[in-house]
């Protein structure tokens, strides 16, 4: 079909859609006000009854809510180390340490609670603990929760046991006032009624309120309470109402003191459904007020019947409405299709050019800096040399640990990163972020109107790691160049800022790092210390972790004065010698100890120092139990040889110590201090006692002389013989063979 045929066409189409949503327009109104007055009683009663059920539910939900802030108050109180704050006036702080760990679990362990205080009145001081940084020892001059004193000034005007609804803030804090549910537990004893000491437990209003927001009218409805002062407050943000006088001679008329119910009135204009509570046992009542309008709108059994009625005439009116447009349009979807498709690759293909672009501009060292500006203008990038710059480098803490939990999409979140980075950045400077196609990202930053951000850098940079944790729950460490206003620098200005994150493994994760804040020596200064390298390989061989350790510690610590490859050096030297020395025991002391090349940890997978440290303590545990394991095998069985030798070469005149040690292939110091150690018995004196044992053997049951006995056990030397013998058994051998016979 021609563009005329369709001009020509267009007014009757146009004619026939406009009469077939007339007609589904007047049968849906028809049909409304049919069902309408039929059910609006309906609608009226189960809109009372669920509104009731409501407000009866969180009337339940604050009352278990006060019961539990009650019973944790109660606990705190009895607790014997939170006591002594409340009876000492200078604790010390061991006391405040141990109270705050056990304010901090009840905190920890009991998420509706939003903070504890702990007060002393005559010591004016707190024991705050909550989340911010006012923690602690905090005197009451200085607490930053608005209305603290205040309720403990005024404790008298607050019914026992009854939580106190009221919103507060924090000094210093720009955010909209908090709700909270507060609850004091005081002793007050005494003719002046002087509070000695008091628990304060808030519960924050959005806890109570979690599963409360249910609001079949999307949020037309508004839920209220009147506490035991006739204070009328909000049950989400626990302000008091902005009511008029005929409002509230209203609530005080028809709902205070009453039992539960509801009415239909004007309120504040509109007609309205107010449905209310019986008082609770705190004196509340809970009051919602729903526009009439919304609980007609949502008639939903009227909807659904004049849905009935009216879908084949819908049904008949969208065919025909989806015919004549796929009919007449054809054409004008194609077009509107074909520049779609054009603009998205025009755009794809200049995001690739422009990343391109910027990662090649850093990694020249020389460049025509006019040629590079006009390609930057060409392609829409804002960033200039000629004006005052710096760079930040982004890294991405955990890196391994993503790729561990199945995070492949490392794209989606650099990207996301770029986008918080950007949007931050920007309110001080002018920002292109470029991805650097590793663990890292790149920040290329003009100053604004001239002027150089300083302090303000590190707030800046630690709102976008808040950022990313918040929304990504990604940590990320950035590390920044200084200003620079020369383009041939800006490739300095990048390997510095490169350089400056890998000292991350140093300084640890999700740190802020300043390039010109590192004083490093030069690399060409280092000297591995060789004499610390064999005292920790000695330790290690001794069993001496303790001391090993601490060498490991010092040998890397030294390293954090150089630059990063320093500490991949000293590294990788470590593990050459932990190699060699697990080699070495396993040749020479014939010991299968079972490391292999991947046992040494490798840093090149470890983000920082202290993770490599705590792989390099695991290596030393392991390696020491196995050394004692198979040490010990081993010496049972050099023990269990030496003494087979003696007992079947006693008769030998040579054996002797250096005689077993040349048998056994082994030094005489080792074997000797093994079988020492195992047997607490030296090798001479076991030679000489299966000697004598063997001798007297021969003296009670053969025949034969003293000499040739002598001679049958290993002496030479008949005299020696005598000597020896008499020593050890206190007689002479002849002396012995008389009285054994």
């Amino acid at each position: 079909m021609n563009l005329k045929k369709m001009s020509r066409n267009r007014k009757l189409y146009t004619r026939i859609l406009i009469g077939i949503t007339l007609c589904i327009v007047a049968a849906l109104v028809i049909a409304s006000y049919v069902y309408y007055y039929a059910f609006a009683r309906i609608l009226q009663k189960e809109t009372f009854q669920s509104d009731l059920n409501h407000l009866r539910q969180t009337s339940q939900t604050v009352a278990r809510t006060s019961d539990n802030a009650l019973t944790v108050s109660s606990q705190i109180y009895r607790n014997g180390t939170i006591a002594k704050l409340l009876y000492y006036k200078a604790p010390d702080a061991f006391d405040i340490q141990a109270a705050m760990l056990d304010l901090d679990g009840y905190l920890a362990t009991m998420p509706f609670i939003q903070s504890i205080y702990v007060y002393h009145p005559d010591a004016g001081y707190y024991i705050v603990s909550r989340e911010g940084q006012q923690r602690g020892l905090t005197p009451e001059s200085l607490v930053e929760e608005s209305g603290i004193n205040e309720i403990v000034e005024n404790f008298h005007e607050f019914k026992p046991f009854t939580p106190i609804p009221r919103t507060f803030h924090y000094k210093g804090e720009e955010q909209s006032p908090r709700g909270a549910f507060t609850y004091l537990l005081y002793d007050a004893i005494g003719f002046d009624r002087k509070i000695n000491s008091a628990i304060i437990v808030n519960v924050s209003a959005d806890w109570v309120n979690y599963d409360l927001g249910i609001d079949n009218f999307q949020g037309a409805s508004k839920n209220y309470f009147i506490d035991d002062q006739d204070n009328i407050l909000s049950v989400g943000e626990l302000s008091e109402v902005q009511w008029g006088q005929e409002e509230r001679l209203l609530i005080k008329e028809t709902i205070q003191s009453h039992q539960s119910g509801y009415t239909i009135a004007d309120f504040e204009g509109v007609k309205s459904l107010i449905t209310y509570t019986s008082p609770d046992k705190y004196g509340w009542q809970y009051v919602r007020i729903t526009p009439y309008e919304a609980i007609t709108a949502a008639v939903t059994k009227v909807r659904s019947t004049t849905l009935q009625i009216a879908t084949v005439i819908l049904g008949v009116g969208l065919m025909l409405s989806w015919l004549l447009s796929r009919f007449l349009y054809v054409p004008i979807h194609k077009i509107e299709s074909r520049v779609e498709a054009l603009e998205s690759e025009r755009r794809d293909s200049s995001y690739t050019v422009r990343q391109n672009m910027l990662r090649k501009l850093v990694q020249m060292k020389d460049f025509n800096p006019e040629y590079q500006l006009d390609k930057l203008q060409s392609l829409n990038i804002s960033f200039d040399f000629t004006r005052p710059y710096m760079l930040a480098h982004i890294r991405i803490d955990g890196l391994k640990q993503l790729k561990d939990q199945g995070h492949n999409d490392l794209l989606t979140y650099k990207f996301a990163i770029m986008n918080i980075a950007s949007e931050i950045c920007s309110k001080f400077m002018r920002v292109e972020a470029v991805d650097l196609e590793e663990n890292g990202l790149l920040l290329m930053m003009n100053a604004l109107s001239g002027q150089l951000p300083g302090p303000e850098l590190q707030l800046m940079f630690g709102e976008v790691q808040h950022a990313c944790k918040e929304y990504l729950n990604l940590s990320v460490t950035v590390a920044y160049s200084p200003y620079s206003s020369e383009p041939l620098e800006l490739h300095y200005l990048f390997k510095e800022a490169h350089s400056a994150s890998q000292h991350r493994f140093f300084l640890g994760t999700n740190t802020i790092i300043a390039s010109s804040g590192l004083d490093l020596s030069d690399s060409t200064a280092y000297a591995f210390p060789v004499g610390k390298e064999k005292r920790m390989i000695d330790a290690l061989i001794g069993g001496k972790n303790d001391e090993a350790k601490a060498l490991f510690e010092e040998i890397m610590q030294e390293t954090a004065h150089y630059p990063p490859v320093i500490a991949n050096v000293a590294a990788k030297h470590l593990t050459v010698s932990l190699t060699n020395m697990i080699t070495e025991i396993e040749r020479n002391g014939s010991l299968q100890l079972g490391f292999g090349p991947e046992a040494i940890p490798d840093i090149a997978e470890c983000e920082t120092l202290e993770e490599l440290t705590e792989r390099y303590y695991a290596l030393f545990e392991v390696l020491k139990l196995r050394l004692v394991e198979k040490r010990s095998g081993k010496q049972e069985e050099l023990t269990r040889r030496i003494t087979e030798l003696i007992e079947t070469q006693y008769a030998d005149p040579n054996l002797s110590l250096n005689y077993i040690a040349e048998e056994l292939n082994m030094s005489p110091y080792h074997i000797s201090r093994v079988y020492r150690h195992q047997t607490l018995n030296n090798i001479v004196d076991r030679i000489n006692q299966v000697r004598m044992d063997k001798a007297k053997e021969l003296l009670i049951q053969s025949e034969h002389s003293v000499a040739e006995i002598a001679e049958r056990t290993g002496y030479t030397n008949s005299s020696y013989f005598h000597r020896i013998f008499k020593k050890i058994n206190g007689v002479t051998p002849s002396e012995f063979r008389k009285a054994g016979r």
